[in-house]
């Protein structure tokens, strides 16, 4: 059982603290159990270990990660060296290595990365809209999508959900590379999983890519979508999707419920996660926000509109000091979000909203770019549409082109 329990740990990458804490809440009653059962075993409680995970399978029968944990702790206490029944199968060890990963990543969230008083954020999410204050940020290395709401003017984590992502990792290029896209995109539609295929789950949140600067950089796919698990699996290996980022379907229904009545929500897919705290924050909001406010005036610039190609739009290289302060007046601009852009320190995405002499407005979407004498410039700006606020599943589009994901 020594051996075993050694051979745990390794698999979970940690090192075991005196005594295991769990963090106070996890995304569902699923993982809260598979993590105690977890514990169980790491703190040398077989018996309460096997218990609990009996029961787990029993309850949930499809938790394939369920089942492995409960066979090789059978293994161990036969007395046996192995973990798999048939380890001269390489396929089997191999998807029994991918579903350790799942387990490892989950132990690791639950013990060491963020606990229920950690209340840092990630540093993309500098400035949230007032009007859509709820903003999805995906930690890729971590396999971890989490629900942010800016309350009382802070950001604050609803929830946090497991996810899987593309066979081939991040950082999608073309399509039918099993990659997931790195960028800060929006949640645009819902469609209900009855009118997908079964292997969609519950439904599906779809997205906006490529997004302008994907098409400027002429990479190719579509179809990237958040959608539920197929039957027969709670939860797929942390890489196992054409390129989408998919929850198990309880999850799935917990994040339709919590996005709630609102359109274009930003959704950060982050290779880079960095988390800081709020005081940090603080400092980074006024210092981008400070860089951007003081930046060029767009309303000279020419506008596109939402259903045209992005245009490069070429301003002089001149301190940003020497232009006038932005201020909400007729013809200029206040700055609604801005998001670092994942991949980089060097690019940001803003929105900002620009008020015409009969108080109506329009928005522009900006991809600033940090040039090597430190200043930074707009490379790429867009015209949308000021988001609507509606529910997001009232609306999905008919056509049969939209049943299909791509990648």
């Amino acid at each position: 059982m020594k051996r075993f329990s050694r051979r745990l740990l390794l698999t979970l990458a940690i090192t075991m603290p005196s005594t295991v804490a769990l963090a106070g809440t996890t995304s569902d009653e699923y993982e809260s159990r598979l993590l105690r059962a977890t514990a169980n075993i790491v703190t040398g409680q077989w018996s309460a270990g096997l218990k609990a995970l009996n029961a787990l399978t029993e309850d949930y029968p499809e938790s394939r990660v369920g089942h492995l944990l409960r066979s090789d702790l059978l293994f161990a206490l036969a007395g046996q060296t192995g973990s798999l029944p048939d380890l001269n199968d390489r396929s089997s060890k191999t998807r029994a290595q991918k579903l350790r990963e799942q387990l490892r990543l989950r132990w690791q969230h639950a013990t060491v990365t963020l606990d229920a008083t950690d209340t840092r954020v990630p540093a993309k999410l500098v400035k949230i809209s007032l009007e859509n204050t709820t903003v999805l940020y995906v930690d890729l290395p971590a396999a971890r999508l989490h629900v942010f709401r800016k309350i009382q003017g802070e950001l604050q984590r609803l929830a946090d959900f497991y996810v899987t992502v593309g066979r081939q990792g991040y950082g999608k290029e073309r399509e039918g590379d099993l990659k997931t896209p790195v960028g800060v995109y929006r949640i645009n539609g819902y469609i209900p999983g009855n009118q997908l295929d079964a292997r969609y789950g519950l439904g599906a949140l779809t997205t906006n890519y490529p997004n302008p600067l994907d098409q400027q950089l002429r990479r190719t796919g579509y179809g990237i979508w958040v959608h539920g698990t197929e039957p027969g699996w709670i939860n797929r290996a942390p890489r196992a999707s054409e390129g989408c980022i998919t929850l198990s379907n309880a999850d799935f229904g917990n994040l339709y419920r919590l996005l709630g009545s609102a359109d274009e929500i930003p959704i950060i897919i982050d290779d880079t996660p960095d988390w800081i705290s709020p005081a940090e924050m603080q400092r980074l909001r006024a210092d981008l926000l400070g860089i951007v406010h003081v930046g060029p005036q767009l309303a000279s610039q020419p506008q596109v509109e939402p259903s045209s190609a992005a245009i490069t739009v070429d301003i002089p290289k001149t301190s940003r000091h020497n232009f006038p302060q932005a201020h909400t007046e007729s013809g200029k601009f206040k700055f609604t979000e801005v998001f670092v852009y994942p991949g980089s320190k060097t690019q940001l995405v803003t929105r900002a909203t620009k008020l015409n002499q009969l108080g109506k407005t329009g928005t522009v979407e900006q991809y600033w770019v940090k040039e090597g004498d430190g200043q930074w410039r707009i490379f790429l700006q867009q015209q949308v549409p000021i988001p609507s606020q509606r529910k997001i599943a009232s609306e999905p589009e008919p056509t049969s082109a939209r049943q299909v994901s791509g990648a």
